[in-house]
């Protein structure tokens, strides 16, 4: 069972004792009258007496004295010091006595509105608000019931529709009736006596009810509610006195309100489910007064827009609009009774950012009294912005450069934009609804069905290179990235196309790529090109056992010849001249290519054997034959032509490459214009020489070389002018190698530069050292030769003032020997260095006079000292006259250019004379003297 306390204690106005009860006698007298029941008082003696009746023979002194022993068997009958007190008493139907306590004040009238009381109710009230049945202990219980009037009072107590108890200062029960229900325990006991204190520890009645008995013990009145099961009672209590005021116990009443209490729940969950949904419905909802200011807001609508409520309530509409002529509008509208529906709008944000609604409104009107606005504000910003960012969207893909084109997944076109209407030349008009196949090739329909079949499954094609076909017919380059798109569970519901025209940069790239693999100069292919094809025939060779192909290397002869006589433009004309006699000369399948400089190599193209490779090489010389102008001069080209055939064991393209190389080498050695077919011996030689190459490369660092010093006598007298340094490189493993077997390959490899400097370092030493050990001797000069990669050197003076520093040589007792070709090679740079180093004060021959085709008229401009007459010159001296005439010319143009004539290669006593009368002062050669060890050359100089 649950109490709750409900108001405050209800305190009311007392009047005097005496007045009361003669109020209280009158209203019962009236209350009475034609009951057939009496009034009996327990004076403060104790005795009971009758004091007032409705029928006096039904109250005699007999049965006054039956309810005085009624009354004293219940211990209800007052002790002498009490305050007497009033009891209503009638017969019931058993036989018993219905006996009810006389309340001691005035019952209040009734509260405005409330119904006036009947007889009744206004007995019981009379009777101290609970009227409990009091039988006598001895009646039989199954006594006939009394029927007569003095029943009727207790019959009326036990019928009414609520419960009504008394209880002693001690909290017990002293009476309790009513027709409440029954299995309703509120007061469990309804024996009179049972203490409520006792029920409260067994947990029959609550602390509220307890709390509040003992509020009324303490003279106030007070209302609560009882809460058993699904029931509830009002409950309230107030003090009960005796006659002379005093608080004797607690008088209480309790009507049941479930019905109502269930209407008042009912109606408070109404109203909460009713502002739950207004708080929480899917939009926000405010509420307006005509001048647009804002009344009441629910959540959502703060929520909707950031505010608190104070913020919020209390403002004005237009404050929060960002377009304050549609919050003027909307007022006037509704002021206008117009209802609204839809009204887009924009609100800001408590953030500064703008909130898009859609506003429906109507006003509640009492008569033509504006009441106020309700306003439904649905939140679209998120639709708004998807609009916004689909419009944007939309818009960028109109204005992009790039074709963007959407389709299903069976390839049907749904949108393009006008970058493809620029790229294709349809409309969109024309090709939305057909099949995107319209724009393939035929040879890329496959194509396209293989893309729509993995878009299928959810791929991402990034970037694919492909050809479509415009509307005119003609094909252009595309890159596609094509994505699926999605719906919202995921599922591929179509694609989407971007296509970049890539027409220009195709054409570039073939452009780059026709550069990157083309020569500049003569437009035929390039190394890299030929190296490629080569390695695709290797590999069809793998494949097909009977192919065979076939590559020639090609090396233009007497190139630098042209080049350096007639200048680089001409050189250049000069090539382009060949390449174009080389694409006339082979066939249709084979390939030409530039490798480089003046060198050229061609793929023969099925091809049997050696034959063919030699017929084509043939054709080629043939073609080269003829000859062209050139700078007003006749050029007659030529080349030296090697060729390598396919092997099985070939595995890279510089295998066959490398062999015909080879072959070209050798028939540029047997003279040039010839053609070599490559064999294992070349190989070999080639392999050895790489041999060569190794071991040259450590030659210095080994001290492996060693001079000799050939003596250069005056021809009449016999006597040393000076030596000429040779080197002899004593190779481990193979012994002596002669200058002529490993010079050619340290000028080619770069190699002659650290053994010329050992050589001329350690000739100056040598002569230094004999200038020391025969200071009073004719000055000796030392003579050393100068290669072409030396004089082309640019720190070659630097190196020779070093060399005479650090040797402390004279500059006059150095003779430097460059051959006539290497003049040749630059003639300018040639004439700069030699004046560097006569500046030096050393001295300068030309070497192998004779042996080449220098200009006579060229010789003036060499600062030279002296020149050294080849060997193969001297050698003609004693044959035929036209010989002795050229040598003769040779001495008379020294003497005139004031060059002095050394000899060189004499070998027989007539050579000598013939050069001694020839005027020849000096000479050198087996005849003369050998090459000498060092100490061989010291004894010549003491003899």
């Amino acid at each position: 069972m649950r109490s709750k306390r409900r108001g405050e204690p209800v305190r009311h106005a007392r009047r005097s004792g005496a007045e009361q009860r003669q109020e209280v006698l009158r209203r019962l007298s009236i209350a009475l009258k034609g009951r057939g029941v009496g009034v009996c008082e327990a004076d403060s003696r104790g005795h009971l007496r009758l004091v007032a009746a409705n029928r006096a023979e039904d109250l005699g002194p007999i049965a006054v004295d039956d309810v005085k022993a009624a009354l004293r068997g219940l211990s209800e009958v007052p002790e002498a010091d009490r305050t007497p007190r009033l009891w209503v008493a009638g017969r019931s139907r058993r036989r018993g006595w219905c006996i009810a306590p006389v309340r001691s004040e005035l019952p209040q009238p009734p509260p405005g509105g409330v119904e006036r009381r009947s007889l009744e109710r206004l007995t019981l009230e009379l009777g101290g608000v609970c009227i409990g049945l009091i039988e006598a202990p001895d009646r039989e219980a199954t006594a006939p019931r009394d029927t007569g009037p003095h029943a009727l009072l207790a019959s009326i107590a036990e019928q009414i529709p609520a419960i009504l108890w008394t209880t002693d200062a001690a909290l017990r029960v002293t009476s309790r009736s009513g027709t409440g229900p029954k299995s309703l325990e509120l007061l469990p006991s309804r024996v009179p006596g049972a203490s409520l204190l006792e029920q409260y520890n067994r947990g029959e009645v609550t602390s509220d009810s307890v709390d509040a008995h003992r509020q009324a013990l303490a003279g106030e009145s007070v209302s609560y509610q009882i809460q058993p099961a699904d029931r509830c009672y009002d409950a309230h209590v107030k003090p009960l006195r005796d006659d002379a005021g005093a608080i004797v116990g607690v008088v209480g009443l309790a009507v049941d309100v479930s019905d109502r209490e269930r209407a008042l729940a009912q109606a408070r969950r109404s109203q909460l489910e009713l502002e739950d949904f207004v708080e929480n419905a899917p939009a926000g909802i405010r509420w307006m007064a005509q001048d647009g200011t804002i009344l009441r807001a629910n959540q959502v609508e703060l929520d909707m827009l950031g505010y608190r409520s104070e913020e919020y309530v209390g403002k004005n509409i237009a404050a929060f609009h960002i377009d304050p002529e549609v919050a003027a509008d909307t007022l006037r509208r509704l002021r206008a009774r117009e209802s609204l529906r839809n009204v887009e709008t924009r609100l800001r944000r408590r953030d500064g950012s703008i909130c898009y609604g859609l506003v429906s409104a109507s006003v509640r009107w009492e008569g033509r009294e504006f009441v106020h606005a309700c306003c439904f504000t649905r939140d679209i910003t998120e639709r708004k912005v998807a609009e916004l960012a689909l419009a944007q969207f939309k818009a960028m893909v109109d204005s992009a450069d790039d074709a963007v084109v959407g389709k299903t997944l069976d390839g049907m076109i749904t949108s393009w934009n006008s970058a493809a209407t620029r790229l294709y030349g349809y409309t969109a008009e024309e090709v939305i609804g057909k099949p995107i196949t319209l724009l393939a090739p035929p040879d890329r329909i496959d194509e396209i069905r293989g893309m729509l079949e993995r878009l299928r499954r959810g791929e991402r094609i990034e970037r694919h290179e492909t050809t479509r076909v415009r509307k005119d017919g003609a094909q252009v380059a595309v890159s596609l990235t094509v994505s699926p798109i999605l719906d919202s569970h995921g599922r591929v519901i179509g694609a989407t196309s971007v296509a970049h025209d890539i027409t220009e940069r195709k054409q570039v790239e073939q452009q780059l790529l026709h550069a990157a693999l083309h020569d500049a100069l003569t437009d035929l292919p390039n190394r890299a090109y030929f190296v490629e094809r080569v390695s695709q025939a290797l590999a069809r060779g793998r494949r097909d056992s009977d192919y065979r192909f076939g590559v020639l290397f090609l090396d233009c002869d007497h190139f630098k010849e042209v080049n350096d006589s007639l200048g680089h433009a001409a050189g250049d004309r000069f090539l382009t001249e060949i390449a174009n006699r080389l694409r006339t000369s082979v066939r249709p399948g084979d390939v030409v290519a530039r490798l480089g400089g003046d060198e050229f190599a061609v793929l023969l193209e099925e091809i049997v054997g050696a034959p063919d490779a030699e017929h084509a090489a043939l054709r080629i010389q043939s073609a080269l034959a003829a000859p062209f102008a050139l700078e007003g001069r006749d050029i007659v080209p030529s080349a030296s032509i090697g060729a390598a055939l396919s092997e099985r064991n070939h595995r890279q393209p510089q295998d066959v490459l490398g062999n015909a190389d080879l072959a070209m080498y050798h028939a540029k050695q047997q003279g040039g214009a010839r053609f070599q077919m490559f064999h294992v011996a070349m190989r070999k030689s080639a392999e050895a020489l790489q041999d060569m190459e190794a071991d040259l490369r450590n030659a210095v660092e080994r001290r492996e070389f060693r001079l000799v010093f050939q003596p250069i006598l005056e021809l009449e007298s016999g006597r040393v002018h000076g030596f000429e340094a040779l080197s002899r490189w004593h190779r481990p493993g193979v012994g002596v190698i002669l200058p002529p077997d490993f010079l050619p390959l340290a000028e080619q490899t770069g190699l002659i530069l650290p053994i010329g400097t050992w050589v001329l370092r350690e000739a100056c030493r040598n002569a230094r050292s004999w200038q020391d050990r025969y200071p009073t001797s004719a000055p000796v000069r030392i003579s050393a030769n100068l290669s072409a990669k030396q004089l082309a050197h640019p720190g070659l003076v630097d190196e020779v003032r070093t060399v005479l520093r650090d040797t402390g040589l004279e500059a006059s007792r150095l003779a430097l020997e460059i051959a006539e070709s290497v003049l040749m090679e630059n003639v300018a740079s040639a004439i700069a260095a030699l004046n560097q180093l006569r500046e030096l004060g050393v001295e300068l021959y030309m070497a192998h006079f004779g042996s080449g085709r220098l200009s006579l008229s060229s010789m003036p401009s060499f600062p030279l000292q002296g020149i050294k007459v080849d060997p193969v010159v001297v050698h003609r001296v004693g044959g035929r006259r036209v010989d002795l005439d050229v040598v003769r010319s040779i001495m008379d143009l020294a003497r005139s250019l004031g060059l002095r004539v050394i000899a060189e290669g004499v070998e027989t006593v007539a050579q000598r004379e013939r050069l001694i009368a020839f005027g020849c002062e000096l000479g050198q050669g087996h005849l003369l003297g050998k090459p000498l060890e060092p100490k061989a050359a010291i004894a010549l100089l003491k003899a």
